[in-house]
């Protein structure tokens, strides 16, 4: 008689292309279990979108159980760890299956699980399932014994170099679940974290993943070169609500990609573009290993010298950020866009960031909380990574920080302003050459332009020249004294 394998789904909400649940498999026939403890009700409830979206992922996941004759048994519970070593001996169990998080406090949340399981006598059996590659792999292409890379371009030479796995037939999943006579609670609904059901643009879960996907692989692909960098240009994959919950596998996603590239009529623009879409999917891996290696960097910033460089929690202008009412309408356009959708064009993401953390002086944690307020997706992991990059505390290895100037950022890759008219509706009628900076123009020149007053569109809150110059000062004097 096969042994039981209690298999526990957190970020991994699928059953294709699954490495956890493959190797799980190998141990016994599953049990699928969801577990709503404290910290994952904590991300979930963050925002409305990001509950539905949940909740239309673990429906979809149990739709799949369904159509192989087994279902998703949910059970709600405090901490993780007690919770699963009572469920194990409930049901005869011999191991607990899961795939690794990578934030700091899932991190540990997973290590606390391990230990009471296996003070219990019931094993753990934990496995990468959200990279392409897992953080070991990576780090085994060094030539000397080390713990993660702190520099992108070395970490993406290496993972390179790592052969990707093919994805395990889905026929093993054929009998391969195990719930009779075990009860559950019911599937979770918005309302069980505070939320009424909110309308989504792109729909949660795995089969509407796949879609996105094939939509993104049938042609924008070929354009993400562009896209990236345009801000109203052709859009870009809007997969990362599904990495970060695990519908979709990153490692699918590279396969495919490669196809792509590797087809013989493929032109040198598309392959760039192909090329590109991968390597931001590297870039998503570097920042999971980061945390992995790194975990306190769920707090602190990966460079110790930087502990010395101090930010505000609080400054004059945060709220004005936050509600994209900055004057500066690349900025705005990217903060309205962003409570709009639960979703913001990943350069203006770096852009926004940039302003707050150097022209309002502000700390890289509360920007990464304020965008946790909004975004549909959750990945704390990649969210620390990036707000590190960009506040120039984390694995960046640049002499001096990067400061996107708001202005030039905008007349660059929004040239007609197309983007800030979509989101800043009081700049509509602005031609393109004033409506990144309308209230700089010369006052003639505002009214010939039939511009309106301040009550309509604000003044800037800040200076950037004055801002940045000031930012970098304060920077060079606290790396003198570490």
């Amino acid at each position: 008689m096969s042994h039981r394998i209690i298999y526990r789904f957190r970020r991994d909400l699928r059953l294709e292309d699954h490495l956890a649940l493959t190797r799980a498999l190998a141990e016994g026939r599953l049990v699928p279990v969801l577990l709503l403890d404290d910290l994952t009700v904590a991300r979930v409830r963050a925002n409305a979108r990001r509950t539905a979206f949940y909740c239309a992922a673990v429906a979809a996941l149990d739709d799949a159980l369904r159509a192989r004759g087994a279902n998703l048994i949910v059970r709600r519970a405090r901490r993780a760890g007690p919770a699963l070593v009572s469920l194990a001996r409930s049901l005869d169990a011999r191991a607990v299956a899961w795939s690794w998080t990578y934030d700091g406090p899932g991190l540990a949340d997973d290590r606390n699980a391990v230990q009471a399981l296996e003070e219990a006598g019931i094993r753990a059996l934990i496995s990468h399932d959200a990279p392409v590659l897992s953080p070991e792999e990576v780090d085994l292409q060094r030539h000397a014994a080390g713990e993660g890379y702190r520099a992108f371009a070395p970490f993406h030479a290496a993972w390179r170099r790592v052969a990707l796995a093919g994805a395990a037939s889905e026929h093993l999943l054929d009998g391969a679940f195990d719930v009779a006579g075990i009860d559950g609670e019911a599937l979770p609904i918005p309302r069980d974290f505070g939320h009424e059901p909110a309308a989504l643009e792109f729909a949660g879960g795995a089969p509407a993943a796949a879609h996105r996907l094939a939509a993104f692989l049938a042609y924008p692909a070929r354009e993400y070169a562009i896209a990236r960098r345009l801000f109203a240009g052709p859009p870009t994959a809007h997969l990362g609500p599904d990495l970060a919950l695990g519908t979709i596998s990153a490692r699918r996603v590279v396969r495919e990609l490669r196809v792509l590239a590797g087809r013989p009529y493929a032109v040198m623009e598309e392959r760039r573009s192909y090329e590109e879409a991968e390597r931001s999917l590297a870039l998503r891996d570097f920042f999971l290993q980061l945390s992995w290696h790194w975990p306190r960097t769920h707090d602190k910033p990966l460079q110790e010298k930087a502990v010395a460089l101090r930010f505000a929690e609080d400054a004059v202008g945060v709220d004005a950020w936050e509600h994209g009412t900055t004057g500066y309408p690349l900025v705005d356009a990217a903060m309205r866009e962003l409570r709009a959708r639960g979703w913001m064009h990943p350069k203006a993401r770096a852009v926004a960031a940039s302003f707050l953390c150097f022209d309002l002086g502000v700390s890289w944690r509360r920007g990464r909380e304020i965008f946790d307020r909004y975004l549909i997706e959750d990945d704390a992991a990649l969210a620390t990574g990036n707000w590190q990059w960009v506040a120039g505390v984390g694995a960046d290895m640049a002499q001096y920080p990067r400061i996107y100037n708001p202005v030039r950022q905008a007349r660059t890759f929004d040239p007609e302003g197309r983007y800030v008219r979509q989101w800043v509706p009081e700049l509509a009628g602005v031609p393109a050459h004033a409506i990144h900076a309308p209230l700089g123009a010369p006052p003639r020149e505002q009214m010939e332009l039939a511009l309106f007053d301040a009550a309509r569109y604000p003044h800037p809150v800040v200076d950037h020249g004055a801002a940045a110059r000031a930012f970098l000062a304060r920077y060079r004097a606290a790396l003198s004294h570490t």
